[in-house]
């Protein structure tokens, strides 16, 4: 294992122990808020630390020990924060799975972590899992559609009750930075997914350092929604833990919105399409009138300019914020409100944001700041700063990050927060690593004047195209999407003489879009009808007359499904699966070069 040299002011020598000396420290403080039975709750540090070791000295007497592996398989939610933070409380080792991968994929990542005990939000989420090697089964809840429940588990509020009298049977004191927290699964966006192993000198030396940018205030709401199976999401257990932050838990993806309204966060981790999804909607509201349009318009363009004096750390002009103050009261102060009305920052990670996107939430007074990060980095590399930032850049370098770019443009990392490498994968730890212990990120980019990252392209999936060119896709399809009526882009080309592209469309802007034009029928016809592709056909040619004849699209499809991270076109970030989407279109695809 290569050594690692940690920060000199990091604090402690575990997760847990970050827990519970901030927990003893603001005991009466609201930890967490969570609605249960359509009501909302909270519970203090103390409330919640007290859970966690009763979870915890449960573990101990069914023989959890100092290394064992034990899977988490639910939804973001409370259980899962404090499942997390009581086996590592144990020393043990925390395995995330999504709720929504297939059996054989949750299957093969019990298996190759060897994981002994299983955590799951409900007993559906074990059905078709081989669960040979498990020895133990706690579940959160019962599946409420089914009144007898069959399978050999126990519920997780009696598991708890079991370790009420076992906390003296925890110790986390033995636990050291070099100690093994968690092992991460890849999304396996190109195959069989590997484990990424995470100190708990990794996750605490990245908090440390990302809480040096983002720093915590009085009164912070972190509101959590991503998957704690990723670990951007689970970034959120860890700031939370190490800073003492409430989190405040959405009840699921559909209402996020809703519940940002009730517990009013402050701070507010996302990817990019959950922002994007938000300005298509505020956009086509403002689209339905004429009026409504033009007041819009006005307020995007002033935001735009705004914004400038605001990154640039100048005054505006007295013109330009009389202007700045209209298109406040009529657009952007309604905006601030919907998203609960204290958010302070919002922070932007997984893919590259649009630059418009981000403009226009900074200008509303949601300062959206793009940051960049790997599951093999214990989540953030870099990020922009509250009072320095670009739009379109992913950031400057968080403290105690050395950053460099090789020669064919890949960004190289060193860092205390850098993974020792993957589970039982010793080829493709050296494959990770050059010979002097730079970390290969995959991932290509520039670096301007200031020292301001922008990405360029993953480097797997370059194209190269039968005339030998090499092609990033990514630029091209985030072009495309910025059309509001599509929703995602896959562009192919491998080894042929030209580049296609499949595209699914927006359900809410298609149909406004027939409503528009009136074409009738239900979404499977108006995809259909010549008007959308030549609408599409436009946007493409639009895109097309900037780039280079290489670089152009010349065919395409409209996909009718709709692509998720269920459905498996998606990860759960909800990037774009290459590999599945191609597998799964790839007669549609040959088609195109027919």
């Amino acid at each position: 294992m290569r050594k690692i040299e940690y920060p000199e002011g990091l604090q402690f020598r575990s997760i847990p122990e970050a827990f519970f000396k901030r927990a003893r420290a603001n005991s009466m403080r609201t930890f967490e808020i969570f609605k249960y039975r359509n009501s909302w709750f909270s519970r203090t540090f103390k409330e919640s630390g007290r859970k966690i070791l009763s979870i915890a000295g449960a573990l101990r007497s069914i023989g959890v020990k100092k290394g064992d592996k034990v899977a988490v398989i639910s939804q973001t939610r409370s259980e899962w924060l404090l499942t997390d933070l009581a086996i590592q409380s144990c020393g043990a080792i925390t395995i995330p799975i999504y709720p929504n991968i297939s059996p054989e994929t949750a299957s093969f990542i019990l298996k190759d972590s060897e994981a002994r005990v299983v955590f799951a939000e409900k007993p559906k989420n074990l059905e078709k899992l081989d669960l040979s090697g498990v020895k133990n089964v706690i579940i959160f809840e019962k599946d409420k559609e089914k009144e007898k429940e069959s399978g050999d588990f126990i519920l997780l509020e009696d598991f708890e009750n079991k370790g009420e009298n076992l906390h003296d049977r925890v110790n986390f004191e033995k636990i050291g930075l070099d100690d093994i927290a968690t092992i991460v699964y890849t999304s396996g966006t190109t195959g069989v997914p590997k484990g990424v192993i995470l100190t708990h000198g990794n996750i605490l030396s990245m908090v440390y350092s990302v809480s040096q940018i983002i720093q915590p205030k009085e009164g912070d709401v972190i509101f959590a929604w991503l998957p704690f199976a990723h670990i951007f999401g689970r970034l959120i257990i860890f700031y939370s833990a190490y800073n003492a932050v409430t989190v405040a838990y959405a009840e699921s993806l559909v209402k996020i919105i809703e519940n940002i309204k009730d517990v009013r966060p402050t701070l507010f981790p996302s990817v990019p399409r959950i922002y994007e999804k938000a300005y298509e909607r505020i956009r086509s509201s403002a689209m339905s009138s004429p009026l409504k349009a033009k007041i819009f318009e006005f307020a995007q363009k002033i935001g735009e300019i705004y914004v400038e004096y605001l990154r640039n750390s100048e005054a505006p002009p007295p013109h330009i914020l009389l202007l700045y103050k209209v298109a406040d009261a009529l657009v952007f102060s309604k905006i601030r409100e919907a998203f609960g009305g204290r958010i302070r920052l919002c922070i932007s990670g997984g893919a590259a944001i649009r630059p418009e996107i981000a403009k226009f939430f900074t200008a509303a007074g949601i300062k959206l700041l793009e940051g960049y990060g790997l599951t093999e980095t214990a989540s953030v590399v870099a990020v922009n700063r509250e009072n320095k930032f670009k739009f379109g850049s992913f950031g400057l370098p968080i403290p105690y990050v050395d950053l460099k770019i090789s020669p064919d443009g890949e960004l190289l990392i060193k860092a205390p927060s850098v993974t020792p490498g993957y589970y039982k994968r010793e080829e493709e730890t050296r494959e990770l690593f050059t010979e002097d212990g730079w970390m290969k990120t995959g991932d290509l980019v520039d670096m301007d004047e200031e020292g301001f990252l922008f990405f360029k392209g993953r480097k797997k999936n370059i194209i190269v195209t039968s005339f030998g060119k090499n092609i990033a896709p990514e630029p091209i399809e985030e072009e495309i999407k910025k059309d509001p009526l599509i929703d995602s882009v896959a562009i192919f080309g491998d080894e042929k003489p030209y580049l296609v592209a499949l595209i699914t469309l927006s359900r809410q802007e298609l149909l406004e879009f027939a409503k528009r034009n009136n074409i009738k029928g239900d979404v499977s016809d108006i995809i259909k009808n010549e008007a959308v592709r030549k609408y599409i056909k436009d946007v493409i040619d639009k895109v097309n007359q900037k780039r280079p004849s290489y670089e152009r699209i010349h065919k395409f499809e409209i996909i009718p499904d709709e692509w998720t991270a269920e459905t498996g076109e998606l990860t759960p970030t909800l990037k774009v699966k290459k590999y599945e989407i191609y597998n799964k279109y790839k007669d549609i695809i040959e088609k195109l070069y027919s």
